[in-house]
């Protein structure tokens, strides 16, 4: 079988360790579910990095994620759920986690209408923000143009209450559906979150099923000349050459992480096919085949001489999955 070539699993079968054979036998009791094996993780992230993830999953509707995730966590199976994969940086080597995709099975968007002016977005968590801004320009709901040249899905943005100088996911959020970490289906308003600079103020362990943004109506083509106009910025300031995870470091209060790690001299400094990009500094690209083991070795290096030279600890923006 080829690598990340979808099959049916069939009882017996083994693809290698213990655990992917209690994958493929769960995988049997579980309808809905898509299931690859021994995927490329450079296929599953924007930085193109990392080893072979042992089991990719993608349930095709809701119940059946619910009853995927229920039955791992009563096997005790390690999973992890990744969305676009742009703030990842994933493993070398084989990695035995299930990987879980939302594409297919949180991907619905309805509006329903406040007033003649206004309403909510409700929008599942597998959803792209570009493919969400389309729908934006299309049917003239403006109020998210700032979250153009994002790479996330809704269900990251929300975790990460991503966003830019013009404004961040937790400006328009109403509420969160989700599961907590005990697999309880719950939902959250904005005002029970305790959001903040790159966090959502999610429960530990929480799995978003769906988030409801506020959104006013508009003309589509002042919408989309929005988001011409903030991915125009994003392409002026950001390396768009070379893969990459977007910001690696959290911007410290007061200061820019990009400054810090320019002026201690680090613009261009590179271990392997890892660089800090000479275009934004808080950015390290792949320039062809890095590693996860090289990226990790710039970003220590990064934050030791930003820590000599002005005494700030530096904190990751990017998750590491271990």
């Amino acid at each position: 079988m080829a690598p990340g070539k979808t099959r049916p699993i069939r009882c017996g079968e083994s693809s290698g360790s213990g655990i992917v054979k209690d994958w493929e036998r769960l995988v049997n009791t579980v309808t809905d579910v898509d299931v690859r094996w021994d995927v490329p993780a450079s296929r599953l992230n924007t930085f193109r990095v990392g080893g072979t993830v042992r089991c990719v999953a993608r349930p095709r509707t809701e119940d059946s994620l619910k009853t995927l995730l229920k039955t791992l966590k009563a096997e005790g199976l390690p999973w992890t759920i990744v969305g676009n994969g742009s703030n990842v940086l994933f493993p070398d080597g084989a990695w035995d986690h299930m990987v879980i995709l939302l594409d297919r099975c949180a991907t619905r968007l309805e509006y329903h209408r406040r007033d003649d002016r206004s309403g909510t977005l409700r929008v599942g968590s597998g959803l792209k923000l570009t493919h969400l801004l389309k729908l934006c320009i299309r049917h003239g709901w403006t109020g998210l143009e700032f979250l153009a040249g994002i790479p996330a899905t809704v269900g990251g943005a929300v975790v990460m209450n991503a966003g830019t100088r013009d404004g961040a996911v937790g400006d328009v959020l109403e509420r969160v559906r989700l599961l907590d970490e005990t697999l309880r289906e719950r939902t959250v308003s904005r005002s029970e979150l305790s959001m903040g600079y790159r966090s959502g103020g999610l429960p530990p362990g929480a799995v978003v099923l769906e988030a409801d943004f506020r959104v006013r109506l508009g003309l589509p083509r002042r919408i989309a000349g929005k988001v011409a106009g903030f991915l125009r910025e994003r392409r002026q300031s950001q390396p768009a050459r070379w893969p990459s995870a977007g910001c690696v470091f959290k911007n410290p209060p007061g200061l820019s992480a990009g400054a810090l790690i320019d002026q201690a001299g680090f613009k261009g400094y590179r271990v392997g096919d890892a660089e800090v990009s000479p275009v934004h500094a808080n950015w390290i690209v792949n320039r062809g085949r890095a590693t996860r083991a090289d990226v990790l070795e710039v970003i220590r290096t990064v934050r030791h001489g930003v820590r000599e030279r002005f005494g700030v600890d530096l904190e990751l923006e990017v998750r590491v999955l271990e």
